[in-house]
């Protein structure tokens, strides 16, 4: 049996059907590396295959970033320069699946949504779940960002409402795709 790392390789250089198997495989180191491949062959035959990780991703816990206590100068905590360096502390004692399941927050799901923009098409049920993504207020800002950006490409018209509610978020880096996204769909 191939190690992880091997796997995350074979991802670059195998076949479409193997790709498809690593790609919805046990772990997620190897489904990161899978969505990178598959972004990098801009191949809509993969939709169903990214429909499917994104399936097995938003079945895992998601453990995003702890809140962070800023040094503002006069009040001002805009700049991240003023973070304070954090320990990581789970509320509860946490096994090793915890663990690795708050190592990905959101990368794979990020990934799964840059290849869908980089393909450049998805069907109904995947924009579906762009939208949910959007509006899910215990997602990930990165998969949130990933998401409007990919709608920006895949979207419609039914997609501009979930892309203004975006471009109201506090995170800049949606906000800053979801302008990029209300600009693409009302350019058509």
């Amino acid at each position: 049996m191939r190690s992880c790392y091997e796997q995350m390789e074979a991802c670059f250089a195998c076949g479409s059907d193997e790709l498809k198997q690593l790609a919805v495989g046990p772990e997620w180191r190897v489904r990161y590396a899978a969505a990178v491949a598959i972004g990098e062959r801009q191949d809509a035959d993969y939709g169903d295959t990214l429909e499917a990780m994104l399936a097995i991703e938003d079945a895992r816990p998601l453990f995003t970033q702890p809140v962070t206590e800023f040094v503002g100068v006069n009040g001002d905590t805009s700049l991240a320069e003023q973070v304070k360096p954090f320990q990581v502390v789970f509320p509860v004692p946490a096994d090793e699946a915890t663990q690795e399941a708050w190592k990905t927050r959101g990368r794979v799901k990020q990934a799964i949504l840059f290849a869908v923009y980089a393909i450049g098409t998805a069907n109904e049920r995947l924009i579906d779940r762009l939208h949910g993504y959007i509006r899910d207020a215990g997602q990930d800002a990165t998969v949130k960002a990933a998401a409007v950006r990919a709608l920006g490409k895949v979207g419609g018209p039914n997609s501009l409402p979930f892309c203004k509610e975006a471009a109201a978020y506090d995170e800049w880096c949606t906000r800053v795709e979801a302008g990029k996204a209300i600009g693409a769909l009302t350019h058509e």
